[in-house]
């Protein structure tokens, strides 16, 4: 069986991801604060999924998650918190890799981030 391979061309690629993890740091005042602390940023593509694969997820812990696609780096990994251009924070649930060639893409399955590891639905992953 061939092996899929994505291609996304550049201008899809437009929108800018923050990717980072949760931090304790000082403030100001001298007060213990944790928080979004960002590591680096990539670009990334939307990806839209077809009717079949919604209904597909219908009812599964994938029913309200976000997939991007991103040029393979290596820095991106499990667990790791991304924050979108919608401002909303998600963690990343799957990492699918692909080092086929010198331009590969990965697809991030993100879930949105709440305090405590839920996911979307409340429940832990």
């Amino acid at each position: 069986m061939a092996k899929t391979s994505y291609r996304y061309p550049l201008y899809r690629m437009r929108h800018k991801a923050h990717f980072g993890s949760i931090k304790s740091h000082q403030n100001k005042m001298g007060v213990n604060v944790s928080g979004f602390v960002e590591e680096f940023i990539l670009h990334y593509a939307k990806i839209n999924l077809s009717i079949s694969q919604r209904y597909g997820t219908a009812g599964s812990t994938l029913e309200h998650s976000t997939i991007i696609a991103i040029r393979h780096n290596d820095k991106v990994r499990e667990p790791m918190l991304v924050k979108l251009a919608d401002g909303i924070t998600y963690s990343i649930t799957n990492i699918s890799t692909n080092r086929d060639n010198y331009i590969s893409y990965d697809l991030l399955t993100l879930q949105k981030y709440t305090k405590g590891g839920g996911g979307a639905d409340g429940r832990r992953n």
